[in-house]
Formats: structure tokens, sequence, C-alpha cells
């Protein structure tokens, strides 16, 4: 009787997929996500469903290096059935039961045996506490970082002292930022070159700023806004190996984004689009422009967002072919944090504490310090 086809899992997106090397094992577990094997976790937190991934992939390698011929002869449907059944038995009072069944048919000796209980009673306690600790502090950041932009926004620089927070924190931006990697010279230094001939990009106009701020300019126009560019291999929604590359403009909290920073985001957006190397199918853009506000007087770039809300990402506000443009603001960013989080924020009573009091050096020295 023919095999029935397992309904289609939605593909896990990264973090997940940029935690692979290349030996085996992990060209196993690459193959593993582009084929759909592992579930999809849907509507579970980000950190709980990064979690319950790490501790079956750890399950999934204890067998491996136990028998590494355990899996080569099984179709992807059995695959899903078998990652799925370890995965779900993991987490219920019958853990326990994982090591009787392997046990049984893994026909181990006896210090392979010892080895891989070793393995799966150490894996579950060492997941849990990781995953605990490192939300943790990151709800501790996020609670940092908004009583910064909250009381400190005019004195806060973009370098040294946002630099240093965010590339410690890049899951700020979301789960599929949590590992960019280290900056790659080369299209680094072409991104920054046609960020830089961007016309008026690093200018600053009283209209930029509230009434109460604008006798800050002349000092403001000397402090450069920030400017970080990445490029990290990854997979498309078909499984495909592409480049991806992350370029994020920071502006100073004291700034309103407004149109004149939308239009400098395009005029970027098409040096971008025109520069010969940068024209690869391989390559996907997100360019991220990010700010404390938006300013109230503005309509165009809440009129842009709106036309992209089908979309379903925060801030879009253009999706061409192999390139986002999103325009994003700290308190969504904060906000979206703890309501991706909330049901492990709240099962695990985590507090959210008040900084009103904390120096702004205090709190930036912490938040550069927590890197996850």
């Amino acid at each position: 009787m023919a095999t029935q086809e397992l309904p289609a899992q939605t593909a896990l997106t990264p973090p997940f997929g940029e935690e692979f090397s290349d030996d085996p094992f992990d060209r196993e577990m690459a193959s593993y996500l582009a084929d759909g094997v592992f579930p999809s976790y849907e509507g579970l937190p980000e950190d709980y469903k990064h979690w319950r991934f790490e501790n079956t992939k750890s399950i999934l390698r204890a067998i491996y290096t136990a028998d590494p011929t355990a899996w080569t002869s099984l179709k992807k449907n059995q695959k899903k059935i078998i990652v799925l059944l370890l995965d779900k038995l993991a987490v219920s009072n019958e853990n326990d039961a994982i090591f009787e069944v392997l046990n049984s048919v893994l026909e181990l000796d006896d210090a392979s045996t010892k080895r891989l209980a070793m393995q799966l009673k150490s894996v579950s306690l060492q997941s849990v506490v990781s995953a605990i600790e490192i939300l943790r502090r990151r709800h501790e950041v996020a609670e940092k970082l908004r009583a910064l932009m909250n009381d400190h926004y005019l004195d806060t620089l973009e370098t040294p002292d946002l630099q240093g927070i965010i590339e410690a924190n890049t899951w700020l931006f979301g789960s599929s930022y949590e590992t960019l990697g280290a900056e790659e010279d080369t299209f680094t230094k072409i991104a920054k070159s046609l960020r830089d001939a961007v016309k008026g990009i690093d200018e600053i106009d009283v209209s930029d700023l509230d009434e109460s701020e604008s006798a800050f300019i002349d000092g403001a126009n000397k402090q450069a806004d920030l400017f970080l560019a990445r490029k990290v291999p990854h997979y498309d929604s078909m499984g495909r190996r592409i480049y991806r590359c992350i370029v994020v403009e920071i502006k100073r909290p004291s700034l309103a984004l407004n149109y004149r920073h939308l239009q400098q985001l395009d005029g970027y957006a098409q040096l971008i689009k025109k520069h010969a190397e940068f024209g690869s199918e391989a390559m996907h853009f997100e360019l991220i422009l990010i700010g404390r506000k938006i300013s109230e007087a503005d309509t165009e770039i809440r009129s842009r967002m709106q036309g992209q809300l089908q979309k379903g990402l925060t801030g879009l506000v253009s999706d061409d072919n192999r390139m986002k443009r999103f325009v994003l603001n700290w308190y969504t960013v904060l906000d979206n944090f703890l309501l991706n989080n909330l049901a492990m924020i709240e099962a695990l009573e985590l507090k959210r504490e008040s900084y009103a009091h904390a120096s702004r050096p205090e709190l930036i020295a912490d938040m550069q310090a927590l890197a996850t």
C-alpha cells in the first residue's frame, strides 16, 4: 500500500537555518529544514520555538552520534513522523520513553548506551535553563532601551551608544535577525559608499526636529548616523540558498522620521539596483530605516505602510523584486518583542522593572554588555 503523504509543514525560518556548519550531521539537518521535516511550531513564542527546535536537534544529534546510518534509508514522510514524535515526547511527561525506545532499536554497546543516556538526560535541562536565561536578559534589555528612549533620547548618540547596543542585541529587529554575523568587508564598503552618495543623507533640517530640540541642530550635524550592513547566507521561501543583505540606517533618537528620510531610503535603493555587483539574483536586500518616532506631521510614511499591510510585515513600505524597505520606530520594535514572547514572559512571571532613575551611561553599559 502506498504511503500517505503528510500535510505540508510551514518551513522554519532563520535563525534556524543559519546555525549549520559543514559537518555531516549539520548538512543532514540543513536538508531537513529545506524539506520541511521539522515541525513548524506555528503559534508558539519565538524563544520557545527556538528552544524546541534546538532541543529536538540535540536529540537527533545524539542518535546520529550513536548510529550515523539510522536515517539514511528513511523516506521524507518517515523522517517527518519520527522527528515529530521525538519533538512531542521531549516536552511531555513521558520524555524518558525516548531513551527506552532508542536503546531498544539502536543495538548499542554498553559505552554507547551510557553516552546516549547522558546526552539525552542533559540536553533537556541545559536547553530549558539556557532558553529562560536568554528570554530574561532580552526582556531586561528591552525595558532598558525603552527607558533610554523615554528619558535620555536627546543625549544618546548613534556611535558609540546605539551601535554597541544593537551589535550586542541584533534580535531586537526580530527573531530572523538574531545572528547577523560579522561584517563582510567588501560588501560593507560598497554599501557604505553607495549610502554616502545619497544626496543630503547626513544633513539635518529644522523640520526633522521637534521645536523644543531645534537648538541642538548645529551639534547634531556633527554626528554621523549609524549605518550597519551585513551579508549572510540564508534560505529563501523555496529552500534555495541566497545571500540576505541587511542594511540598517539608524537615525539619532532626537530626530522624527519624515518624508525627507523616506526619499533618502528610496534614493539608496535605486543606487543599489544600479550597482552591477549587487545585481546578482542570489542577493536579496532588506533596507531598514529606524528612529525613535515618526513625525506627527508626516503622512507619506504611514500611507506607504498602509499600502503594504496585506504583506503582514511590520514597517514595510516597499516590496520590490529582491528588495524590501522598512521604516520602524523603536517603540514598535520593543512592543513587538513583548507581544511575540508574551506567553513565556507571563509563564515565567518576568517583571517589568522600572529604570526611570538609572543614568544614561549605566543603561548603555548594561545593554552593550548583555550580548546573547
